[in-house]
């Protein structure tokens, strides 16, 4: 198949907004499409390139982009940046470039989705000296063969911005419609591999194979989410009593694969860190006694000195850090503490009680001072749940409050467990744009748009702006990852990829036509960079109803 007549695919996308009509586009594409060419096609309609669980990234800035694109126009980079500036975005950049291509592109063939997998799939493996070369000369390649239209879109998948309006929910609708399978089905065969690749590949072969999907080891299963409580009281309503109370711990939340020898580790947000921790794996391969597993537990960071558990921010460092792993580890030294079941020696344990999930991991653990059952207590009282709770927010961030006959709901919010923190108030929220700064900040962006998540539409929401609780070091990182994500730009701000999650705490939401959710928070203050949350995986709109 050629890449241009997914361009067209992509047009017809961009020019409607309605849920229905984008079901519509997609589910008779892929009708059309070879079962061994659906999976990356797939991944490509909502702006990705690779599954989450293969932790890979291109890499690309908006500033290699338009090295790129003048080199694939014939271009000077001077005349690049000022249609930048004209135009904002960056795809439009390049359809307007390769419009007014000065050279006759020596390259005849067109641009294959073959073609074009093979050199997307090649870049992130591109390293060392030159590489930045290489890539160049790959990226202009791809861009000179194809049309300026087919440009743009180009451009907007590798900088992982698609704007097509095409979301997890419009894929899952697509394919259920495409190969008359149940919506459901779909979305029940992705949460157990966070893959839509591989729903894609198998739902096109025989649609019976996602009505009763097996567990993949090494392919993450989508976690299962949590609300919040305000009380122990409510927390009790709604998981029922008694309840495992248990200390929720500020680290990462791990998914732990093992098989034999074979030991991957990803987090929530399903990136494979394995080859930060080995630490963990090495723990795992001492006291983990099954053969075959899937756990979850929660990767705390402790001080080497005092051997205190550590806030979150500073174990972030770990997670991100590629290098220089060995001194990472003699820094900060982790803890693990495991809570849930998922499989045990090829036995699928998500349909079982939680009580019995537990009791199976407790079994299958050789608990020491470094990897351990999370603290709880099974118990129907008010005073003890709130006993533990004091404890908890001493050094962690609370309880969890967990239903003890209900089962493992991969990626869903359904209130079999809830969480109950410090009495603050907070969301988790997506930074969707960045303002250019005033002052002392006027070189760097100073102030930032807060979106939540519209779960119905698959889109992002504004609900205040953020400009203040940051230390100097956070405004720094916070700059690095705007300059990666930006898209578009005008004279005051930069439109940016929905893909930076802040933990901020708040004084009231309040009703506004200010911002597109309805709501306006006041008084938004920075917590946290959440690099262990995907963008939808945000505070909802329906959560945030429910808080006001």
């Amino acid at each position: 198949m050629l890449f241009n007549e997914l361009v067209i695919v992509f047009d017809n996308l961009s020019k409607t907004s309605k849920r229905l009509e984008l079901t519509e586009i997609l589910s008779n594409f892929f009708k059309k499409l070879k079962c061994e060419e659906i999976g990356f096609i797939t991944l490509l309609c909502m702006g990705k390139i690779f599954p989450a669980s293969e932790g890979k990234e291109l890499g690309m800035a908006s500033n290699l982009m338009i090295d790129a694109i003048a080199l694939a126009s014939g271009s000077e980079k001077n005349e690049v940046k000022k249609q930048w500036n004209i135009y904002g975005d960056i795809g439009e950049t390049a359809k307007k470039c390769m419009s007014k291509k000065k050279q006759v592109s020596l390259i005849i063939k067109e641009l294959s989705i073959k073609e074009l997998k093979e050199v997307l799939y090649k870049l992130p493996e591109i390293s060392g000296k030159g590489s930045s070369d290489l890539k160049l000369k790959l990226v202009s390649k791809l861009l000179s063969m194809t049309d300026s239209l087919g440009a743009m879109y180009l451009t907007r998948i590798m900088i992982g911005s698609m704007r097509t309006g095409v979301g997890q929910g419009v894929i899952r609708d697509a394919l259920a419609k495409a190969f008359n399978a149940k919506p459901e089905d779909v979305e029940r065969a992705y949460n157990l591999c966070a893959d839509y690749s591989i729903v894609a590949s198998k739902v096109c072969s025989n649609p019976e194979l996602i009505i009763n999907p097996k567990i993949i080891l090494f392919s993450p299963i989508n976690m299962m989410l949590f609300l919040k409580a305000q009380s122990v009281k409510e927390a009790f309503e709604r998981v029922g009593r008694p309840a495992r109370i248990e200390v929720k711990y500020d680290g990462m939340r791990a998914q732990i694969h093992k098989k034999d020898n074979e030991i991957q580790i990803f987090t929530r947000n399903l990136d494979n860190v394995s080859n930060q921790f080995p630490d963990a794996i090495q723990l795992v391969k001492e006291c983990v006694t099954a053969n075959t597993i899937i756990f979850e537990c929660e990767i705390v960071g402790f001080s080497p000195k005092t051997n205190k558990p550590l806030a979150f921010q500073f174990l972030s460092k770990r997670i991100k850090r590629k290098y220089e792993i060995e001194t990472a580890i003699k820094e900060i030294p982790i803890k693990m503490f495991c809570f849930d079941l998922l499989l045990l020696d090829d036995k699928n344990y998500l349909d079982e009680k939680f009580i019995d999930r537990h009791e199976a991991l407790k079994k299958s653990i050789n608990e020491n001072n470094n990897i351990m059952l999370a603290k709880g207590i099974i118990t129907k009282e008010d005073s003890e749940a709130e006993k533990l709770f004091n404890e908890g927010i001493k050094e962690q961030e609370g309880v969890m409050f967990k239903s003890l006959i209900a089962p493992y709901s991969p990626g869903a919010r359904v209130g079999h467990g809830v969480k109950l923190k410090s009495h603050m108030k907070e969301l988790d929220l997506v930074i969707t744009e960045a303002y250019y700064g005033k002052g002392r900040r006027k070189d760097w962006f100073g102030s930032f748009t807060l979106s939540c998540y519209d779960t119905e539409n698959d889109k992002y929401l504004t609900i205040g702006k953020l400009g203040t609780g940051f230390s100097d070091e956070q405004l720094k990182e916070m700059n690095e990852l705007v300059k990666k994500s930006i898209i578009s730009k005008d004279d005051e701000k930069v439109i940016l990829s929905p893909n930076i999650v802040v933990e901020v705490e708040y004084e009231e939401i309040q009703k506004s036509p200010t911002y597109s959710s309805g709501y306006a928070l006041r008084f938004p203050r920075l917590v946290r960079i959440r690099y262990d949350k995907k963008p939808d995986e945000a505070s909802n709109l329906f959560m945030i109803d429910e808080l006001k």
